[in-house]
């Protein structure tokens, strides 16, 4: 059993360098540039190693994918679209944990949105699993509301990307609140809290 454990940890640790090497491979050439012996030397392994635990690079990218939308049909089949309007900051805050669960891997995805398609498939995912999950629960016009979903995960991105990048001094918990704010109340409710902040008043 403590053999098995020890096996167990390795390879966690192993996929976990490789996750990562790939994830900042991608900041320096194009992802279908990236190849096995690339990835094999920035995670510090050789190529046998990567193949014990990877078919390919491909195989790294659908790991990524299944994993993020795996986690985030979890939490929408926990959440009821009220409970969202009622409390939009603490779905945002789950989304944003799921995103920081594995930081170094997502956060580099993320940093180079413009250059990786992989990134803009992920949104794509997005926006299909909360526009399906969204319209279960309330009669919509699909889009508006995919419109809507896609204003908020660009933003979301853009957002995330800047906190990312330059060295995440705000938490998770403030920037999620900020972000529900701006999504589901506008320009006008944000700026109202941010007045309401400055002068020291509550919520009427």
């Amino acid at each position: 059993m403590e053999n098995s454990a020890k096996t167990d940890l390795r390879v966690i640790k192993t996929k976990r360098a490789i996750r990562r090497a790939f994830a900042e491979l991608l900041t320096r050439k194009p992802m279908e540039e990236i190849t096995v012996s690339d990835v094999a030397k920035e995670a510090l392994i050789n190529r046998k190693t990567f193949y014990s635990h990877y078919i390919g690079v491909h195989e790294i990218i659908a790991e990524i994918e299944d994993e993020f939308t795996a986690s985030l049909q979890t939490l929408l089949a926990q959440k009821q679209f009220e409970d969202i309007l009622t409390d939009p900051s603490a779905f945002f805050y789950d989304v944003m944990q799921i995103i920081n669960r594995d930081i170094d891997v997502y956060g580099r995805l993320l940093t180079v949105n413009g250059k990786s398609s992989l990134v803009q498939k992920i949104i794509r995912m997005c926006r299909q699993q909360i526009c399906a999950a969204l319209e279960q629960e309330a009669p919509v016009n699909y889009e508006m509301l995919d419109l809507a979903v896609h204003f908020m995960l660009s933003g979301l991105l853009a957002v995330f990307t800047d906190w990312y990048s330059s060295g995440r001094e705000e938490s998770l918990e403030d920037l999620s609140a900020r972000l529900s704010c701006l999504c589901f109340d506008g320009v006008n409710g944000f700026m109202r809290e941010a007045g309401r902040q400055l002068t020291g008043n509550s919520p009427a």
